[in-house]
């Protein structure tokens, strides 16, 4: 190994990705940087940071003051609620409703999700994780936590999925405008206060910043400015697979190179170790420096305009697999993911074997072409990963598994005793996930597939060039599950030229399977400008549209028949409502595990099986829809009560209506659509007044609107002791039986919806929640007592 001398550079990856393992970017970097003699190499996850900054007290405190001041419910006093209100409205009846309870219960919920709120060590069998009346209401704390955060920068929002603006991430103007607006951006203040200091006193001399998903562009470019203003020697260098799809649009916005100095395409560690080393050696000419793209600041050099110049490098030569190290996780602050074990990524390969979806462009973006690591190299290194960070569970990081691999790896991971568990993405091929197939893939470990599905109807596969039939769908999940592999699906609604009853046609092939399928990952299709899609339309039957953006990588389109991408749209919804009444993991709060990676594989890691996990999940939903009013039902302690002009449950309907969603930033591009807003006001109606109440319930973390009679009735139970007692006494009085049986509905209600309980019932008591009498208290807010 060559010694380099001291050279000290800083890897980030930038908020904002999942929050419940680390991402496998930088640690293939920092581990290839050192193994090349690089020995002062730091890396942060500031996505998590920023997560567990958020979910802080002293955080939340300072959002919710900063709503009331931004945003009270006093200012909502007009007749009606526009669309245009709306958002804004729910978020301040939130706020009031919910801000204390968060305060109070953000970091239990944070035990929660780690496992470290049991009597033993992280995760163990009685840490709260495990239960699922202590799981849901936690996952639904930190949800809420980040809403509130949200509200306090609006019209912006962070989920643990996605971040958005009021900013479109397709226009540099817009972009560069994000990375100053204090208003809406609360990264800034997370930098300055958590980041930037840190920076400062390391002084790196090469900061990376990885950018995978369009959620991130803002953020990334955020602190690329805020470094370039306190170090400016710092050459700050950003990769990963979102600057894959638009870098090169990047490079010809002029207005964000003061963000930035230069963006390494495709695979990263031999372009970013060259590039290390010409900054190393003193070199202002970058251009022996592969699959760069890079600002020449030279005065000589100049663009036209007098500004940096745009220089794009050849493609560096790909990496040999089997050559680079294991990835490093050191450093990382591996306590805070928000999970009771580590899950360790690994990456088996890079690109697809297959490659041939018209849909797709993995293949392009991850390249530089198709590799893979050995299956000897992928046991040693996870053998090495598992002592050396005490895991014993794994996400194969793989676009989908040769078939080889599939055979071989087994039998190494077997051979040398690995005792891990692991998951990943997967392509239909019967011959390798035979019946006996699968079964060895147990043996080695592997719990939870995921395969690409895609669509039920014959003439849309073969558009797609999937290369598979129903039959082999069929075939190869069954093997799975019956080896107890859970299966998820991969499916797209909306493929140019599909009508609605061929999207009917795939959900009931769903739903006829859903003994064999446990969860659906569904999108809707998007025309990104690498796909086949985009570069041979006439094929698809579409005319694709000029994008308005510089930085555009999305279109929309117009198709020759089938279904409007308004109308994929609405039969989403269709199918999702479906997949939530058919498939367990996706009825009511269940779906928690789903959208939390990883978190329902640790149960399959765990000891549970896919139909004991589901038969779990179904009678959960099954005994909460059975809840009755028995006679000891009491109020459940600590709601807290706020009362509304407007109907809190048509907000939330109207506000999840396909038309007013398409009026935000879309989920997966980051965008806004051309006239959305409009056509969603125009076509949406406004709310009329109703005078409602909105309860909060700390113990459960769910908001249950009331009409103000409802409100009553609650009180007098309270009053009573329960509702035994409060029937009795009105049974004293005189009322009728048709009087306390409409009760009794109503009660029942109330218990389904978590605000009456069984005292006997519940394991621990739930928070009290005081509101506090604060200055510019919310007029009207009450707290309901017991």
């Amino acid at each position: 190994m060559i010694q380099r001398s001291s050279f000290p550079i800083s890897l980030a990856f930038v908020p904002q990705g999942h929050w419940t393992q680390p991402h496998l970017a930088i640690p293939c970097l920092k581990a290839w940087l050192e193994a090349r003699g690089f020995d002062d190499v730091e890396q942060m996850d500031l996505s998590v940071e920023a997560f567990d900054h958020f979910l802080t007290p002293r955080s939340l405190e300072r959002a919710r003051d900063r709503v009331h001041a931004r945003m009270g419910l006093a200012r909502f006093e007009s007749a009606t609620l526009p669309l245009s209100e709306m958002r804004a409205w729910r978020a301040a009846s939130e706020s009031a409703a919910s801000a204390d309870a968060l305060i109070a219960g953000v970091e239990d919920a944070k035990r929660v999700l780690r496992g470290t709120d049991g009597g033993g060590a992280r995760g163990a069998e009685d840490a709260g994780f495990w239960d699922p009346d202590r799981y849901v209401p936690a996952v639904r704390t930190l949800y809420h936590g980040l809403r509130l955060v949200s509200a306090a920068h609006y019209p912006s929002e962070l989920t643990p999925h996605n971040f958005t603006m009021g900013y479109a991430n397709d226009r540099s103007e817009e972009v560069r405008a994000a990375t100053e607006d204090e208003e809406q951006n609360p990264f800034i203040a997370f930098y300055r206060e958590e980041v930037l200091p840190r920076l400062v006193e390391r002084r790196p001399k090469l900061l990376g910043l990885s950018v995978l998903y369009g959620s991130q562009l803002v953020p990334a470019m955020t602190l690329g400015r805020l470094v370039k203003e306190a170090l400016p020697d710092c050459h700050v260098t950003m990769g990963g697979g979102f600057l894959a799809y638009i870098g090169d649009k990047v490079m010809d916005a002029q207005i964000l190179a003061d963000c930035f100095d230069s963006i390494i395409f495709h695979e990263g560690e031999s372009p970013l170790e060259a590039l290390a080393e010409a900054l190393r050696s003193g070199e202002e000419d970058l251009a022996g420096v592969g699959s760069l793209a890079w600002w020449d600041r030279r005065p000589d050099f100049a663009a036209s305009n007098g500004g940096p110049r745009a220089v794009r490098n050849t493609p560096a030569h790909p990496i040999k697999l089997d050559d680079a190290p294991a990835p490093s996780f050191d450093g990382l602050p591996l306590e805070k993911y928000f999970s009771p074990a580590l899950v360790v990524p690994y990456d088996v390969n890079r690109g697809c074997y297959y490659g041939e979806c018209t849909f797709c462009t993995l293949p392009t973006v991850i390249g530089p072409g198709y590799r893979t690591r050995s299956a000897d190299t992928i046991a040693r290194h996870v053998v090495e990963l598992r002592d050396r960070y005490a895991s014993t569970h794994f996400n194969f990081i793989t676009d989908c598994m040769p078939p080889g691999m599939i055979q071989d790896l087994p039998e190494r991971l077997i051979e040398r005793d690995a005792g891990i568990t692991w998951w990943a993405d997967a392509r239909i091929e019967p011959k390798a996930y035979s019946e006996e197939g699968a079964k060895r893939l147990y043996e080695s470990g592997c719990r939870k597939l995921l395969f690409g599905f895609e669509s039920a109807v014959k003439r849309i596969l073969k558009m797609m060039m999937k290369g598979q039939s129903l039959k082999s769908v069929v075939e190869v999940a069954r093997n799975c599950t019956e080896a107890d592999i859970s299966v998820t699906f991969y499916a797209m609604v909306g493929f140019p030229t599909e009508t609605r009853e061929e999207a009917r046609e795939t959900l009931r092939f769903i739903e006829e399977h859903s003994d064999i399928v446990r969860e659906v990952s569904l999108q809707t299709f998007h025309i990104d400008e690498v796909a086949k899609t985009y570069k041979e339309p006439e094929q698809f039957g579409i005319e694709v549209l000029p994008a308005p953006g510089d930085l555009a990588l999305y279109h929309d389109y117009e198709a020759e028949r089938g279904m409007t991408q308004e109308e994929a749209a609405e039969m989403f919804e269709e199918m999702m409502q479906a997949f939530r009444e058919k498939l367990p993991l996706f009825s009511g709060d269940n779906i928690f595990y789903f959208m939390q990676k990883s978190h329902y594989f640790l149960h399959l890691a765990n000891g549970e099986t896919p139909d004991s996990f589901a038969a779990r999940c179904a009678e959960r939903t099954r005994a909460r829809a059975a809840r009755g009013a028995e006679d000891d039902l009491e109020v459940r302690p600590g709601l807290v009560a706020v009362p509304l002009a407007f109907s809190y449950s048509d907000a939330v309907r109207t506000l999840g209506d396909p038309l007013a969603r398409a009026a935000r930033p879309d989920f997966l591009t980051g965008r806004f659509v051309a006239d959305a807003e409009r056509v969603a006001e125009e076509r949406l109606p406004p709310l009329e007044r109703k005078e409602r109440v909105l309860l909060y319930d700390p113990g459960q973390a769910e908001f249950v609107e009331l009409r103000d009679g409802g409100r009553r009735v609650l009180e007098a139970l309270l009053r009573a002791g329960g509702l035994g007692a409060f029937l009795d006494a009105q049974r004293a009085r005189g009322a009728s039986e048709e009087s306390l049986h409409r009760v009794r509905g109503f009660a029942a209600e109330l218990h389904r919806l978590g605000v009456l309980h069984r005292a006997a019932d519940e394991l621990t008591p739930a928070a009290r929640v005081e509101t506090p009498n604060r200055p510019g208290a919310e007029r009207g807010g009450s707290t309901v007592r017991s």
